[in-house]
């Protein structure tokens, strides 16, 4: 209704805005109707709360979610002194939540913003615009590490990490891109692409925070040393399930 009437969602809700008119109760019942179908809110209205920001989401974006922020809370606690200048790239950005709010948190800080989706990184660039980071942050259309160079302070990523096979809720798999959902068999994929890689853009101080699925944990770590890195923390997130990895090069 708030947004039908672009009232705020507290006047709604205590009785204080003004009545819909005809033509907005029209309206709500058309949202309201896709919403019966579990086309999440966010969809419907086009944004979605994260770390406090509000971000434009579309049918081309991942819904941020308040597990991904467990990634800000970890970094923040690595990284405690908010004025460094950090240098960060966030891989499968997506609408841009992670790198975004750490920009906010860093207040020195740049980065680099990777997605092989060019509708996501329009959306991303565009929510660093009204939030206000857009001079600190660069928006590439790569896949993965393809065409990237340089060392980083910090890796971010919240990659594809679900099975081809596995079952999913309505509003995630009608309206989520299967493209930032899925990862081969096993959604163990992008992880593998993307360690293959890594170490192009290590110095020997870079830490990489990286989000996985829940009972993941072993199969990456597995993935990880492989590739000659090593775990170095595990952050859960507020239901108790290991949602980030800590990593470093060896």
């Amino acid at each position: 209704m708030a947004y039908v009437t672009g009232d705020s969602y507290e006047a709604h809700f205590f009785g204080t805005a003004t009545a819909l008119t005809s033509r907005q109760v029209d309206r709500l019942k058309e949202l309201v109707k896709r919403r019966l179908r579990e086309e999440p809110l966010s969809k419907i209205i086009g944004k979605r709360e994260f770390w406090g920001l509000d971000f434009k989401v579309t049918k081309d974006t991942l819904d941020p979610r308040a597990d991904s922020e467990t990634l800000i809370l970890a970094v923040l606690q690595k990284f405690t002194d908010r004025e460094k200048p950090l240098k960060f790239i966030d891989f499968g950005t997506g609408t841009g939540c992670l790198l975004i709010s750490l920009l906010k948190e860093y207040p020195n800080a740049f980065g680099i913003a990777i997605d092989q989706s060019e509708a996501a990184i329009k959306v991303a660039c565009e929510n660093a615009t009204i939030l206000g980071v857009v001079d600190r942050a660069l928006f590439c259309v790569a896949d993965w590490g393809q065409s990237v160079q340089g060392h980083f302070d910090v890796i971010i990523s919240n990659p594809p990490y679900i099975g081809i096979n596995e079952p999913l809720e309505i509003n995630v798999k009608d309206y989520d891109p299967a493209s930032a959902l899925f990862a081969g068999e096993d959604g163990l994929d992008a992880y593998h692409s993307l360690f293959s890689q890594m170490s192009e853009f290590c110095h020997p101080d870079t830490q990489i925070f990286f989000e996985i699925g829940q009972g993941q944990k072993k199969a990456i770590h597995d993935i990880v040393c492989l590739y000659q890195f090593d775990l170095v923390d595990v952050y859960k997130d507020l239901s108790g399930i290991e949602r980030v990895l800590e990593l470093k090069q060896l």
